[in-house]
């Protein structure tokens, strides 16, 4: 499970577009809580996303980073 990366480039080299995989992240979600993902735990589950995206923006130097879309 160490080995999975979430982030996918679902855009073109020249103009890239990350994203993180929903169902990569929701594996890695319930092998860290422990909770399996169901919609009851979905503010939870938010919350272990943006938490992922920030901790990955911060590892960046000057690339490309996750950004959370508005609704």
């Amino acid at each position: 499970m160490n080995d999975l990366n979430p982030v996918v480039n679902i855009g073109t080299e020249k103009s890239p577009l990350m994203v993180l995989c929903a169902t990569t992240m929701m594996m890695m979600y319930e092998e860290s809580t422990g909770r399996k993902f169901d919609c009851d735990n979905m503010d939870d589950y938010l919350s272990y996303m943006d938490g992922y995206r920030d901790g990955y923006n911060a590892s960046l130097s000057n690339e490309i980073k996750l950004t959370k879309v508005a609704n």
